[in-house]
């Protein structure tokens, strides 16, 4: 049995592509030894911890006759005992029916810090080796530089490039691209498309508009509606439907709902 505790509206975010290093400035208040012996203390039963960069499911649980195991962001690493005493009753109660409003407080405090170290992760590659744009069946920069030229004006600044394979299990709803903002002022954010996209059933058309929707993300940003994250806000919509091949797009996927 598995609980996830995230926030929905980041659920296109594809997984990192380089194991978590947490390097937010500053003494963490836990290590992850000390927080798993913790966390097992106030669950009252053993838990096993690792720490990731996951912005899509900061927190997520795993029951098994082996033990429970809980996945959590870095930033739990700086969380103070009511933050962590949720969490034992997430663990000890799961999800269903249950609120948890100082961890659902403490995620939104720390959203851009959630953010940030998983754009580092997802751009933690060498200096000077940029991500992989050529594909077997689809050339990832020649699609983004047609699409920049005709609906960005040649405008748009990011990186592009195929996200790292993920076995068919791993996932329940499989994810077709991420945008990752830049960590830093006058950075530029990275653009991941899932390598199931490149295959020679999948249209051009089609991978041309999964770039499009992230480029657009890339454009507009995350807005604020009642104080809420909105990934896809009407305005967001409206310019995705401008897309030039937006109707054959749209049949082709729901013509593939369902399949892998």
């Amino acid at each position: 049995m598995g609980y996830t505790y995230g926030v929905s509206a980041v659920e296109e975010d594809l997984q990192p592509c380089l194991p978590f290093r947490w390097d937010e400035k500053g003494p963490s208040r836990w290590d992850e030894k000390g927080l798993e012996r913790r966390l097992s203390f106030l669950a009252g039963r053993p838990v096993s911890i690792s720490i990731t960069s996951n912005s899509v499911s900061v927190l997520s649980m795993r029951r098994s006759s082996g033990g429970t195991f809980l996945r959590l962001h870095g930033v739990f690493l700086n969380a103070g005992q009511e933050v962590v005493s949720e969490i034992a009753r997430f663990i000890k109660n799961g999800k269903k029916g249950e609120r948890f409003p100082v961890l659902s407080r403490y995620i939104r405090e720390n959203r851009r810090k959630i953010e940030s170290s998983s754009a580092r992760q997802a751009r933690g590659r060498k200096e000077g080796l940029p991500p992989k744009t050529a594909g077997r069946f689809h050339d990832l920069r020649r699609a983004y530089d047609c699409i920049n030229r005709e609906y960005f004006g040649g405008e748009l600044v990011c990186d592009i490039g195929w996200g790292r394979s993920q076995r068919r299990h791993a996932v329940k709803k499989r994810t077709l691209g991420s945008y990752c903002p830049p960590a830093n002022e006058g950075g530029r954010g990275l653009i991941r498309i899932n390598p199931v996209l490149d295959r020679k059933a999948v249209p051009s058309y089609y991978l041309r508009f999964v770039v499009y929707h992230e480029m657009l993300h890339a454009r507009l940003g995350i807005a604020l509606k009642n104080g809420r994250r909105s990934m896809h806000s009407p305005e967001f919509r409206r310019l995705e439907r401008l897309f030039r091949e937006y109707r054959e797009a749209m049949a082709w996927e729901s013509g593939r709902a369902g399949r892998p």
